[in-house]
């Protein structure tokens, strides 16, 4: 059975390239019907923070990501952790190493000059010397031939040993580093795939050595290559590197980021739309490209939209109640309203944004507006022969059709300025379909108004 990971260090907010990765290892484990599991890395007691566990665990709910089994703190593993340490020393897989920060500072200074990759050396490998309280542990990393694995991405990969040092896997203070403990808790959960991004690759090789040291399965590895900006930077803050939460709160549909990021990398055939149910039973790794992906506020932006217009009136007034308060359930023709908005809509926000003379009549720019006498003899005539229609949809349309064509007029000459007169935009939703929904008598007060300034 497929077992995979997720496995945040709880520094921070969640990510879009950490939800990336959140996201490929539930749907490859649901795929195979197989477990997700959790696990905080959470041994920076001075960065990690209560909060930031909550928000990680808020975030994966919100994402329909289910856990299952509880999420596993390795914190709360250290001793495990020092026990298989001090294991690998005695079997010969690790050494003591007691070289003073001077003598380390020295070293990387020597290689720095001869223009070396500055390492650990090796000093101690070789002299067998007791561990003792204040020392650390140092794994004996193969000295000859490459480290290698087959990536489920991005195929073989293989680095020569000379790159890699002794890396430390127990501190002068007895706390276990990050690359062993990752090791020894892929061990002990059992994982059976680890899907992370391609800056783990060197990490992945140094857990493999601590791994087979330990007499462990190895578990496949595929390494997502990364999330890029629009420019082929780094994604930053400004780009959308941005905490997933302020999605929700900016009024994306939880359906339309699963989608937008699932397409971060991956395809099937020449299909857009995918739910999440479709994604748990089509999704593999072999679909994966293994080229960098660019974030697109665009592309999300469409995403979302038409994600919008898949739910139902009653659902969008529920959704836009939920995220901003306003309820369209309180005006007549709520329903028409929302559904009208949402055509043109990013987000939940911006509809309720939008929403706003629906429900008070809009602050007229009369400055803007330009109205003339010509004009206002225009909209007087309009309105007088408006309040004698029958006001359905089709009737609205209709009269505005022979009333462009009695008066010679081009739509944009009483369309522009009666969009302004109704809603205080220049844009907005078709006039007929506005008419409409405001009703008679709201329609007529204002074009009313707007004659008698």
């Amino acid at each position: 059975m497929e077992i995979t990971r997720f496995a945040p260090s709880p520094t921070g907010h969640l990510h879009i390239g950490g939800a990336r990765t959140a996201l490929f290892s539930y749907l490859f484990a649901k795929a195979n019907k197989g477990k997700f599991l959790l696990r905080f890395e959470d041994t920076d007691q001075e960065r990690s923070k209560d909060e930031y566990v909550d928000s990680i665990l808020n975030s994966l709910d919100w994402m329909q990501i289910k856990l299952d089994a509880e999420p596993v703190y390795q914190s709360k593993r250290i001793l495990k952790h020092k026990e298989l340490a001090i294991e690998l020393y005695k079997k010969g897989f690790a050494y003591a190493c007691d070289c003073s920060e001077e003598t380390l500072t020295k070293m990387r200074e020597e290689q720095i000059a001869k223009k070396q990759k500055p390492k650990y050396n090796g000093l101690n490998r070789n002299k067998n010397i007791e561990f003792a309280e204040g020392m650390v542990l140092r794994f004996k990393f193969p000295l000859e031939g490459e480290s290698k694995f087959k990536d489920l991405i991005l195929g073989d990969i293989a680095i020569n040993n000379k790159e890699f040092d002794d890396f430390i896997i127990l501190r002068s203070d007895g706390s276990p580093t990050y690359n062993f403990s990752a090791a020894v808790d892929d061990k002990d959960m059992k994982i059976t795939t680890v899907i992370r991004g391609d800056d783990h690759i060197t990490n992945t090789l140094k857990q493999i050595n601590v791994l087979e040291a330990l007499g462990a399965t190895i578990p496949k590895y595929a390494h997502l290559p990364m999330v890029l900006a629009e420019s082929g930077k780094r994604l930053s803050k400004r780009d959308g590197a941005e905490d997933i939460l302020d999605y929700k709160k900016k009024g994306y549909l939880s359906d339309a980021l699963i989608n937008y990021l699932v397409r971060l990398g991956w395809s099937y055939g020449e299909e857009e739309i995918f739910s999440l149910e479709k994604l748990q039973k089509i999704f593999d790794l072999s679909d994966v490209n293994s080229s960098p992906s660019k974030y697109s506020q665009d592309l999300l932006n469409w995403y979302n939209n038409k994600y919008l217009n898949f739910l139902s009136a009653e659902e969008l007034v529920l959704k836009v109640k939920e995220n901003s308060e306003i309820d369209f359930s309180e005006i007549i023709n709520g329903n028409l309203a929302i559904s009208l908005l949402a055509k043109g809509a990013n987000s939940l926000n911006q509809i309720a944004e939008d929403s706003v003379y629906f429900f008070e009549d809009p602050q007229v720019n009369f400055d803007t507006l330009k109205i003339d006498k010509n004009k206002k003899i225009l909209f007087s005539k309009f309105s007088h022969q408006l309040k004698e229609i029958d006001f359905e949809k089709n009737s609205i349309e209709k009269f505005i059709k022979e009333f462009l064509q009695a008066n010679d007029l081009k739509f944009p000459e009483l369309g522009k300025p009666l969009r302004v007169i109704l809603t205080g935009k220049e844009n907005a939703p078709s006039i007929s379909e506005l008419l409409f929904i405001l009703g008679k008598e709201t329609s007529l007060k204002r074009i009313e108004y707007t004659l008698d300034d």
